[in-house]
């Protein structure tokens, strides 16, 4: 049932405005009860009271008795009663319906509901209480900092922080879902500029640079930039040995190529391997020198002297080779021994007479010995010419078999001897002696000369 409103209205200064108000109040209020009974199935109640509360402050009294005449004297069937003691100091419209006091709630409700979102706690240790900041000591937490979970997390000004991030000097990485330090992996940050470097976080979650192993395979990262090196070989020791990596960033392992050269790489360090000899992947063996690449040519190595060939690089054996001139004989271990014939030659001259100046079978001197026994021309007749056809070298004790050892200055040596490896030597000694074997250790050189 609805209830018609017949309002007589007048003007009369602020009286009129005290009525629009008191009018629009009770509208309002009747069209939300109005809304309220069709909503709820509420009946509308019989009596229903309409208090109008006068604005003014200084005329309150004086102007309620004028408000409250002028709104007896309006013919409104909206209330039965009216009471002009209930004017006060605010307007307020009061309906006696659950649909009124229904709406009232739900208007408190949704203010609390506001005003407690709007409310945000901090404590002096923890997670304010909306969980978006942590706190320390009432501050803001900065830095690795343990929360009350348990974690250790990465704070900037309380938030937490994910991917790779600085601190105490180095760096970390910390999961960007959830927020904890990674250790031992390898992860990809993604930088602002749109960049993407991917990094290898150790044990203790630093991260790597240097040899780093992981997932059964060796590392290298670079200490200036920490990003993996592919593709080149990096020293790592003081003496210069290093890895080699591989295109995946791989430490490679065996005989392997570089630069024009082979190299091997230990299997177990991946290191560099250097003067030693060593069998590859596929099963042969080869001589790697103190620079690590595959040795051709004679080389010595532990105090035995080996031939390993210029194109295939393998040790030969059961041969002879010349190298420079100088014949060797390979043994089945591939040993080489110089075929000195000059040695043997002055050895089957042992018990020949010294003569001044001889250089034939009926007598030598020092010199002329040296020139019968390697068939050398005349004008290497003296030692003073004699000396001129070497390097002079001091270690007079590691003279090899066949050298000649000089006696005397550089330039004018007054003896020469056949050195035949061993700290002996066969020479024409002096006058009134003979062609025989002497030793260092009694009669030592000045230098040598290798032939």
């Amino acid at each position: 049932m609805n209830t018609k409103k017949h309002f007589k209205l007048y003007k009369s200064g602020k009286q009129w405005l005290c009525m629009a108000i008191a009018i629009t109040s009770a509208t309002l209020g009747m069209s939300f009860a109005s809304n309220a009974q069709a909503d709820t199935d509420v009946q509308p109640q019989a009596n229903q009271t309409a208090v109008v509360t006068s604005a003014s402050t200084s005329s309150t009294n004086v102007e309620s008795s004028t408000v409250s005449a002028d709104f007896q004297s309006a013919t409104v069937e909206v209330a039965e009663n009216t009471n002009d003691s209930n004017l006060t100091s605010n307007v307020t419209t009061t309906e006696n319906s659950s649909a009124a006091t229904n709406d009232n709630s739900y208007a408190i409700a949704a203010t609390s509901a506001k005003a407690a979102a709007a409310t945000v706690t901090t404590p002096e240790n923890g997670w304010n209480s909306n969980h978006t900041a942590f706190y320390q000591n009432g501050q803001t937490a900065n830095g690795y900092v343990q929360a009350d979970d348990g974690n250790y997390y990465m704070f900037k000004n309380g938030v937490r922080q994910s991917g790779v991030q600085k601190w105490m000097g180095t760096y970390y990485y910390f999961d960007p879902s959830s927020y904890l330090r990674v250790d031992n992996d390898y992860r990809e940050q993604v930088w602002q500029d749109g960049t993407h470097n991917w990094y290898m976080f150790g044990n203790d979650g630093r991260i790597v640079s240097g040899l780093y192993n992981w997932q059964g395979s060796t590392y290298y990262f670079d200490p200036s930039s920490y990003l993996r090196v592919d593709n080149d070989y990096r020293s790592t020791e003081a003496d210069g040995r290093g890895v080699l990596l591989g295109s995946n960033g791989v430490a490679l392992t065996g005989v392997q190529k570089w630069m024009g050269s082979y190299y091997y790489f230990d299997p177990v360090t991946k290191l560099r391997v250097d003067n030693d000899y060593r069998q590859s992947q596929w099963g042969s063996w080869y001589m790697f020198g103190n620079d690590g690449r595959a040795v051709s040519g004679l080389y010595n190595w532990q105090g035995s002297l080996y031939y390993f060939d210029p194109v295939t690089y393998l040790k030969d054996t059961n041969t002879e080779v010349t190298v420079n001139g100088q014949k060797y004989k390979l043994d089945s271990n591939g040993i080489a021994t110089a075929e000195n014939d000059g040695v043997n030659r002055a050895l089957s001259m042992q018990g020949t007479p010294y003569v001044w100046g001889g250089n034939k079978p009926g007598g030598f001197d020092c010199s002329g010995l040296v020139q019968w026994a390697f068939n050398l021309g005349s004008n290497y007749r003296t030692t003073y010419q004699q000396q001129t056809l070497g390097v002079h070298h001091y270690d007079v004790y590691n003279a090899p078999k066949g050298a000649l050892l000089f006696f005397g200055s550089d330039s004018a040596p007054y003896h020469v001897a056949i050195s035949l490896g061993n700290g002996s030597y066969v020479h024409a000694p002096e006058p009134g002696d003979v062609v025989k074997i002497g030793y260092t250790k009694y009669f030592t050189a000045s230098y040598y000369v290798v032939l």
